[in-house]
């Protein structure tokens, strides 16, 4: 049986800003990189020579810590900072990185002059099952199809998404994927998993300009409400 207390790994953990309409520059977006605090960021920065008309989702800029627990990517459409699980002793926790991601990235908008046109968040957490897609298949599934045709599934995945609106302020898409997986790390043997991926996003369709205090005020609530759905899931 699967409960939400077995979701207790974070593998990944990513926020996003969207920067539609803004006049990017490599050179200059780097240069006003390199003015602000990213201390996190100890490694070499990463800058692909791309051409103008290269789609605009392509990170330019890709900015790393030397154990690869934290990412930035800068492209002329979108930001993205991540925090990845490096080994099976790493341990993410979620609440505390969506706090610094929502300063950095207002940070970052702010010294790029760049307006948000949308947010997003987005969790994979992962429960170790021996069997993950029979575990999935039980969980979701009546006793008659568990019978047949979900009798010896390998692989399982429920897919679902959902529009609603997030605490008055915005409205938002909350996708939920559950699958089995596998867990494999630098050093050690690849373990069975079920995977929940979680991604709430603001809508496409209703792009506005928020402000510095719309995305702090996301990134202080996704969490809870990551949680709240994934509890409807896998409730006790």
């Amino acid at each position: 049986m699967l409960i939400y207390e077995d979701f207790s790994e974070t593998s990944q953990i990513q926020a996003s800003v969207f920067t539609p309409g803004f006049m990017f520059s490599t050179s200059e977006v780097l240069k006003r990189l390199m003015q602000l605090e990213l201390d996190v960021f100890d490694g070499d920065p990463l800058v692909l020579p791309l051409p103008e008309d290269a789609p605009h989702e392509i990170p330019r800029i890709t900015l790393e810590n030397k154990e690869k627990t934290f990412k930035l990517e800068v492209a002329p459409s979108r930001i993205n900072f991540f925090r990845s699980m490096t080994s099976e002793e790493d341990r993410i926790i979620p609440n505390d990185f969506v706090q610094v991601a929502g300063k950095t990235l207002t940070s970052l908008l702010d010294k790029m002059g760049a307006q948000c046109g949308r947010i997003a968040a987005v969790v994979n957490r992962f429960a170790f099952k021996g069997d993950p897609g029979k575990e999935i298949a039980a969980h979701f599934c009546k006793d008659n199809f568990l019978r047949e045709p979900f009798d010896q599934p390998s692989e399982f995945e429920l897919h679902s998404l959902k529009k609603y609106d997030f605490f008055g302020s915005f409205k938002v898409n909350s996708w939920v994927r559950i699958k089995s997986g596998q867990m494999k790390f630098v050093k050690g043997l690849s373990r069975p998993v079920v995977v929940a991926l979680q991604d709430i996003n603001t809508l496409a369709e209703e792009t506005e300009s928020y402000s510095m205090e719309q995305i702090t005020s996301f990134y202080e609530k996704i969490c809870d409400e990551f949680d709240k759905v994934l509890r409807l899931y896998f409730p006790k």
